[in-house]
């Protein structure tokens, strides 16, 4: 194969999410304020289909809307949870409950929207996901700031392509790109010193952005982050207490990645849609989460990043407390359920109560704008942040949301 050929079957092929992270070229948005040299460290948990808060964080046993689900004490005195979640229960010292939050989108689309970037959908000013704000808020590096691990993830907007998740739709198959990439890194070299010729003849900002890519790639290669995306690499025993669950090795493989400098993983969890069956389906897919996340909480502890990794979960919406006639629970976005912890927030905390049926908030209620101001601030983020786009709006960071109090430390 000619090189120039072998240049177009390379740029050319489709590569997914890794390659896409070195393809992006730099559409930097005009800064408002001076970047922060650093942010915190986030991990987000998302539970894809909107889990239901009475079978996880805010059960009703004995109400006629709490169906057959049961609550445990917690480590928290006075703090019970489903008993869906053992595991959790014993660390709720280091956890804080918004029993409170509401949202006014029920539909998936919009919800999971929402809940990524702090603001409505509104398609004609589309807004960046918390990740991307993390990567932007960040200096360069030679590995991404933001992952996504089992789905795409949500975009950069206005903040431009650099600040796209890096994504990693299935961890094996990026290993098996990876090490195929490496294998190639004389080709890389080939097809850079042919763009270093080829760039000289014919002056073209497309081709300089390739060249650009080329090289990123060729960096990327180099890193710790290769490596710490096989978790074949992984010491036995910490595969062994993730488990071998979908969601264990994407919580190994995120806590990996935040140990070689990546700022900002999302970790996707699907199935929590539970229109029919809900109580089987949820009982299972808390015995899915409840080890994996547990052991992440033991882990960043015990190697000190608890303090300044935030970790979050969450899904697009709640459950209804009414049981449909499938025994299952529908969309019920006037009370979605959130879980904080680390990041420096207060543990051991409860925010916000519904009523006995679960179907009013009582006290404590707030909003995703709220919940986002809590967060930016906790990742080191300016939340009265401004941004300039590049089309010259003016993008405040949040939408007129304030830090919630009492989670903080």
């Amino acid at each position: 194969m000619s090189i120039s050929s072998a240049r177009r079957h390379f740029l050319q092929g489709s590569l997914g999410g890794l390659f896409a992270f070195a393809m992006r070229h730099r559409a930097e948005a005009i800064f408002a304020a001076a970047r922060p040299e650093q942010t915190k460290r986030c991990i987000v948990l998302w539970m894809a289909g909107g889990p239901s808060q009475l079978e996880t964080t805010d059960p009703k046993p004995g109400a006629a809307t709490g169906g057959p689900t049961t609550s445990i004490p917690t480590a928290v005195a006075g703090i019970q949870i489903a008993a869906n979640l053992p595991e959790l229960a014993k660390r709720m010292q280091h956890l804080s409950l918004l029993r409170g939050l509401t949202s006014p989108e029920g539909d998936h689309n919009r919800g999971e929207y929402f809940l990524h970037t702090g603001y409505p959908l509104v398609q004609a000013f589309p807004r960046p996901s918390l990740g991307a704000i993390v990567s932007h808020e960040n200096p360069p590096q030679d590995i991404p700031h933001f992952v996504s691990i089992g789905a795409r993830g949500f975009g950069p907007a206005y903040l431009g392509p650099d600040h796209a998740p890096f994504a990693v739709e299935n961890p094996e198959s990026a290993v098996q790109l990876m090490t195929g990439l490496r294998r190639q890194r004389g080709l890389l070299r080939e097809l850079d010193a042919f763009d270093v010729a080829f760039d000289a003849e014919h002056a073209d900002s497309a081709l300089q952005r390739r060249r650009s890519s080329l090289q990123r790639v060729e960096r990327l290669l180099a890193t710790p982050f290769v490596k710490a995306l096989d978790l074949q690499q992984a010491p036995p025993q910490d595969r062994e207490r993730y488990g071998d669950s979908e969601f264990g090795k994407r919580c190994l493989l995120a806590r990996r990645l935040l140990e070689t400098g990546v700022r900002f993983v999302e970790v996707t969890h699907g199935g929590w849609d539970t229109h029919d069956n809900n109580f089987t389906n949820v009982g299972r897919l808390c015995s899915e989460i409840d080890r994996p996340w547990s052991v992440l909480i033991d882990d960043l502890r015990a190697s000190g990043l608890w303090q300044e990794t935030l970790v979050l979960w969450m899904g697009e919406f709640g459950r209804t407390p009414q049981i449909n006639g499938n025994s299952g629970r529908d969309h019920f976005p006037k009370v979605t359920p959130v879980v904080l912890g680390g990041g420096g927030l207060q543990g051991g905390t409860v925010h916000g109560a519904t009523n006995a049926t679960g179907l009013e908030i009582q006290s404590g209620q707030v909003t995703v704008p709220d919940l986002f101001a809590t967060l930016i601030q906790a990742l080191g983020i300016d939340p009265e942040h401004e941004y300039r786009t590049d089309f010259g709006a003016v993008a405040p960071i949040t939408d007129h949301g304030q830090p919630i109090k009492e989670v903080r430390s």
